[in-house]
């Protein structure tokens, strides 16, 4: 009976060793024999790597434990840090990110030089505000009062009336010669109000102190400057508000 079975197992195997497929799972086993005789070899080398590994970490873990560093707390906010990256918010986020990668590594490359612009800035500033200190301008104080100028007209003003100062800045009045003939003028009349001028100030003159005044060349240099300043006035309402009436003839 157990001969009758063996040669029937043996009958079996040799069927199976004829099977095409069997040859070919064969064959590749064959081909890959190279491979795992490595696979094997490896093999038995893991128990000496995993003792390498193991002493490394023992000795990353006493150097960690001399510099107060608790890894298993460490590892653990690192896990914790993992749960919420991949939270499908954060991700999405995330991706968004790393769409601005290229803006973001600008940035950081401009972030580098910031503290050189910042010193640069801060030398100009420095040698403006010392200009300004020789020139007799404290800076902190001038700063103030701009301030405190700038907030009481804005409270005092309409704006209409800022309107109108806008465009008396951008006139004629302000200008160079403007605002030196009216100095000159301010002068004069200060002068005259003191009597610290050439004569005391006259009570009452009557025509002749008049005609005796016009000697004067000083007067007369007035009184050229009123004439002109006349002719001048006189062409400016002829030029911007033309006259409807017949010339008027001497």
């Amino acid at each position: 009976m157990i001969n009758t079975t063996t040669q029937a197992r043996s009958q079996s195997l040799a069927e199976r060793l004829n099977d095409p497929r069997t040859q070919e799972m064969l064959h590749r086993l064959l081909d890959h024999a190279e491979v795992l005789d490595n696979l094997l070899a490896m093999a038995q080398d893991v128990p000496n790597l995993v003792a390498i590994a193991t002493d490394l970490f023992d000795a990353v873990a006493r150097q960690a434990a001399d510099q107060n560093i608790d890894l298993e707390q460490r590892a653990t906010q690192l896990l914790l840090l993992f749960k919420k990256a991949t939270d499908p918010e954060n991700l999405q986020a995330l991706n968004v990110l790393v769409d601005h990668l290229p803006q973001l590594e600008k940035a950081a490359e401009m972030s580098d030089d910031l503290p050189n612009l910042i010193a640069v800035a801060t030398d100009v500033f420095d040698e403006w505000a010392a200009e300004l200190k020789a020139d007799g301008v404290e800076l902190e104080q001038s700063v103030r009062n701009g301030l405190r100028a700038a907030l009481y007209l804005g409270g005092q003003i309409r704006r209409e009336e800022l309107d109108r100062l806008g465009y008396l800045l951008k006139s004629d009045v302000l200008s160079q010669h403007s605002v030196e003939t009216v100095s000159l003028m301010g002068s004069a009349l200060s002068s005259c109000r003191q009597g610290s001028c050439e004569h005391p100030v006259p009570e009452r003159m009557g025509l002749m102190g008049l005609l005796s005044a016009s000697r004067d060349s000083n007067t007369q240099r007035a009184l050229a400057f009123a004439v002109q300043f006349g002719k001048c006035f006189g062409n400016l309402l002829d030029k911007n508000h033309p006259s409807t009436s017949p010339d008027v003839k001497n």
